[in-house]
């Protein structure tokens, strides 16, 4: 039988804050108030059938063109059939090595796959003349903006614009505002951290951090539209809230069932997906990671889902150096929304998941593992499994993770909010005991939700919260000025039961986006993670194992057809 304890703490629900006194301990997971939790609107979004590819990623059959490898160079082969294939057709690669000296660059409706992650792999040559290997869309340039003639409320699909925004059904915008930096209307939004001022954390140097990404469903008028999904933030005129429209996105390419490796070309980025909505990587491999591994700029209704994302470039040595500033990041976000990133591993990289300049809203991060992350192999500070690391994050979803590493969420270079962290197993890495927290909220990083998780490693944290001037391994490490993050249903290896926020329901929903198991789960526990299943976690996958999550024998394992044709 697990023991419960009810936690007593000051917190802010929303923006009304309250007072919980202590109440007595409790045994089981009835509900309180008879009813299974879920999170306050003004918290939260409808991530439930609004992330990844709309109807999922579609399952092409019918093959344009067959490559194998010539021994030589071959770009133009490989491009020339992306070309050239109509559209809901696949470009196939054969086993072997093709050997690419500038990018390959997918276009809309085209599917590009191998015959499997180590199987096909496409190699970037030295001195490459682009600065990637493999681009799912690679539009960033936006169209000229237009203000919005009336504030757009949360939950809403309609806005209105104060001229004609000459869009039609299919368009993708950029919906923002000015950075709120009196938190006048809600929490702090800035640009401005530890680090200076974060030019690239949104449009007009930065000072447009908040945020999403839209598609057009409908244009009742010349300056208004429908949104195929609500509004995740309240856009006020008084922020000079405006619209911007992408300019050509790349829409529904996939790559699939390969190997890109960066390890001999060093560029700065490995695979982008920019200006891309509806597009995937299925099981694709992704090796060496300059700066980016996986970058997502106007991305907007993507799905990256079994892949493998891992190795820092250059790879360090056992001892001594370290990454250099910005580099050896895992998938990351510039600007993006609605994206599903679901069932991979990431490992030997500085992060595993980051967002390094925002806006990012709205992102459902699932089903991850990430592990043996590593900045400088000598150092004692803890590494992050995933980091929010630029102005401004919020309204994504982090759920069902196998996490090895700190969930850092920083003020290097600005803000972040209203994130939640779901039915995670969490951990760190043990030899690492500076600023070793499973979670971490420095200064500027208000409402965050951390619920159902699995925390800590017995007999590592000593302590269960303390702030980030600490040294001490804990559960939570947050800054004195945090006061509004709320904690409920949480296990931690410190008081090794878990810990209440009061008299909210104590029955947990499986999951925050899926109506069920998904079809790729298999016949393993489900839930797989939560103080409320038995056993509370499963064992932990391997690190570049056969599959995303390990050798076919780990219990998150997911089935072969995950990365089959």
């Amino acid at each position: 039988m697990k023991t419960e304890r009810i936690q007593g703490k000051r917190f802010s629900f929303g923006w009304r804050t309250m007072t919980l006194g202590l109440l007595v301990a409790l045994t089981g997971f009835a509900s309180v108030a008879g009813a299974t939790y879920s999170l306050p609107a003004n918290l939260s979004v409808a991530w439930q059938g609004n992330v990844g590819v709309q109807g999922d990623i579609p399952t092409r059959t019918t093959i344009y063109k067959t490559l194998s490898p010539s021994g030589g160079n071959d770009t133009t082969a490989i491009q020339t059939a992306i070309n050239d294939c109509p559209s809901g057709e696949v470009v196939y690669l054969n086993a072997g090595t093709f050997n690419v000296s500038s990018a390959i660059q997918l276009k809309s409706g085209v599917t590009l796959r191998g015959a499997g992650m180590g199987s096909t792999i496409i190699m970037g040559a030295s001195g490459m003349s682009s600065a990637y290997v493999v681009g799912v869309g690679t539009s960033s340039s936006l169209g000229s903006s237009i203000n919005l003639s009336s504030t757009a409320s949360k939950g809403s699909t309609t806005i209105t614009t104060s001229t004609s925004h000459g869009w039609s059904v299919g368009t993708i915008i950029l919906i923002d505002e000015l950075n709120d930096t009196s938190g006048k209307y809600g929490p702090v939004v800035n640009n401005v951290g530890s680090d200076g001022t974060c030019t690239w954390c949104g449009r007009t140097s930065g000072t447009r951090s908040m945020g999403q990404m839209a598609k057009v469903t409908a244009v009742p008028s010349s300056q208004s539209a429908t949104l195929e999904m609500p509004l995740y933030w309240t856009y006020n005129t008084g922020l000079t809230a405006q619209a911007t429209a992408v300019s050509s996105p790349v829409t529904s390419a996939g790559l699939e069932n390969l190997t890109v490796d960066n390890e001999s070309s060093n560029q700065t980025n490995t695979v982008e997906m920019v200006g891309a909505s509806n597009c995937w990587l299925l099981g694709v491999e992704v090796i060496g990671s300059n700066q980016y591994a996986v970058l997502l700029r106007y991305a907007y209704r993507n799905t990256i889902r079994g892949c493998k994302v891992h190795e820092g470039v250059p790879a360090l040595p056992a001892t001594g150096t370290q990454y250099d500033t910005s580099k050896a990041y895992g998938i990351t976000f510039l600007t993006g929304s609605a994206n599903l990133v679901e069932n991979n591993q990431m490992y030997h990289l500085d992060m595993g998941v980051a967002s390094n300049g925002g806006p990012m809203t709205g992102n459902v991060i699932a089903y991850n593992y990430a592990a043996a992350m590593y900045y400088a192999p000598s150092a004692s500070w803890q590494v992050d499994a995933i980091r929010q690391h630029g102005a401004h994050s919020a309204m994504n979803l982090f759920e069902g993770n196998w996490l090895v590493g700190d969930c850092k969420n920083d003020n290097v270079w600005g803000t972040s909010s209203d994130n939640t962290f779901f039915r995670n197993r969490n951990t760190l890495d043990t030899t690492r005991a500076s600023s070793a927290w499973d979670y971490s909220l420095y200064a500027g990083n208000p409402n965050y939700n951390i619920i159902g998780n699995v925390i800590g490693t017995t007999g590592f944290e000593t302590a269960y919260s303390v702030t980030t001037s600490s040294s001490s391994p804990a559960i939570y490490g947050i800054d004195s000025s945090v006061t509004t993050t709320f904690q409920h249903a949480n296990w931690d290896s410190v008081n090794k039961e878990v810990t209440w926020n009061g008299s909210n329901d104590h029955t947990l929903p499986a999951s925050f986006y899926l109506a069920s198991k998904p079809v790729w789960w298999g016949s393993m526990q489900w839930p797989a993670i939560g103080p409320d299943v038995s056993p509370m976690y499963p064992a932990a996958p391997a690190v570049g194992g056969g599959t995303p999550w390990g050798a076919p024998s780990d219990p998150l394992s997911p089935p072969t057809s995950l990365i089959a044709n």
